[in-house]
């Protein structure tokens, strides 16, 4: 009895919160910038940590935003509550213009508020008995919501290294659900057609699902990369792809993002499920948010937001091969924003982000927060201007 409280009585918290070891890097970080702020408080620092946009958002988006608020100012264009999966019009302009030759209708693409909400969310359609396969590194939310869920037991990690090409290669043993991530935050490095091809021959032998983040389709530039995994034959039977607006047309403050749940998946039953889920648990993006993303894929909106996605990507090379010229090893910034930098040897990831905060004022993410596979890495995000990066370069020379 605590002040006459039964503890048997309490509500009991989910335990599993627990488990969550994985370091959290972005509070450290604020914390080691903090510090290095207060030693040289004029100091100007090059920030290329969190892969947030850089750029504003185009003009053609943002005017049909602006147009569809003022819409709704009208009794006839009034609008409360959208339907929870999406409106028609984005949901058939996807459709249309990113699956032409997929044979993927309106009815299985679901618009929502984020790839991080849906990728994680598609959980809960799944047995917790089920073994779940997670590439290390990679985005951190998949692994830190299967603990959460109970599923620590389940998980099978898959490296993503230097021997396996910075890709995960399909296990010999069994798995119920993968997730794959490509092209791959943080390693910037996208699979190949041969590539996604064995992962939808592993999910079609092993009656496995496989969970494609997609987020960066926009980004692939190599011909022998598919833009998306339905391209692959059978994909429709074993995938669902998640894919974003945040990175390719500058959403992440506005957020809309969409999933494909093929009705070929599993004879329908997630793609009915998913749509009851959605039905319970969220009430839509707002209309002129998915307005603006029509807009995005309309030619003038495809044509302004590929230009700041070009941006990103010459600040890829830029610093892909600047490092190359310093001496260093890195991969990625051809296919994804970010570039992977392979830590000298003889230090941790953390180590040299300390070095090199403290000696060129450039913040970067180090790799272990991706988890164990990362360490030895640091990832550089490209979401930056040409300035900025040139700028970096620069400092990096006092690493020689």
């Amino acid at each position: 009895m605590i002040s006459g409280v039964n503890l048997n009585s309490m509500v009991q918290l989910n335990a599993h919160f627990k488990k969550l070891k994985r370091e959290y890097v972005f509070p450290i970080i604020e914390r080691k910038l903090a510090e290095v702020r207060e030693k040289h408080p004029r100091l100007s620092i090059v920030n290329l940590g969190v892969g947030d946009v850089a750029l504003p958002l185009v003009p053609h988006v943002a005017r049909a935003i602006c147009d569809a608020t003022q819409e709704m100012t009208t009794r006839s264009g009034m609008r409360g509550y959208g339907p929870s999966e999406g409106y028609s019009f984005l949901r058939e302009a996807l459709s249309q213009k990113c699956y032409p030759f997929c044979n993927i209708s309106p009815e299985e693409v679901f618009i929502s508020d984020g790839t991080n909400g849906d990728a994680t969310n598609i959980q809960e359609l799944f047995s917790a008995k089920c073994k779940i396969g997670i590439p290390d590194p990679t985005y951190p939310a998949y692994l830190d919501t299967a603990i959460i869920g109970g599923r620590l037991s389940k998980v099978v990690l898959l490296p993503c290294t230097e021997e396996t090409g910075f890709s995960p290669v399909p296990p010999a043993e069994h798995l119920d659900m993968v997730y794959l991530c490509s092209p791959n935050n943080p390693t910037g490095v996208a699979m190949t057609r041969a590539q996604l091809k064995a992962w939808v021959d592993y999910a079609r032998r092993e009656n496995a699902v496989l969970l494609l983040d997609n987020a960066y389709e926009a980004f692939v530039t190599s011909a022998d990369v598919p833009r998306s995994i339905y391209e692959i034959e059978g994909a429709q039977e074993v995938a669902i792809e998640f894919r974003s607006f945040s990175k390719s047309a500058g959403f992440t403050g506005l957020r809309c993002a969409y999933t494909v749940v093929p009705k070929a998946l599993l004879q329908g039953k997630l793609h009915a499920m998913w749509m009851k889920r959605q039905s319970i648990k969220f009430n839509g993006v707002s209309y002129p948010i998915q307005k603006g993303a029509e807009a995005a894929l309309s030619p003038q909106g495809l044509k302004e937001t590929k230009a700041q996605v070009q941006q990103y990507l010459e600040q890829g090379k830029v610093l892909n091969s600047g490092l190359g010229n310093l001496g260093f090893s890195c991969v990625g910034g051809h296919d994804a924003p970010y570039v992977w930098w392979k830590v000298p040897a003889g230090k941790t990831s953390w180590e040299f982000f300390d070095e090199i905060l403290e000696k060129c004022h450039l913040i970067s993410i180090p790799g272990r927060g991706f988890g164990r596979y990362g360490e030895g890495y640091i990832r550089l995000s490209t979401f930056t201007t040409a300035e900025q990066a040139q700028l970096a370069l620069d400092r990096l020379c006092a690493l020689k």
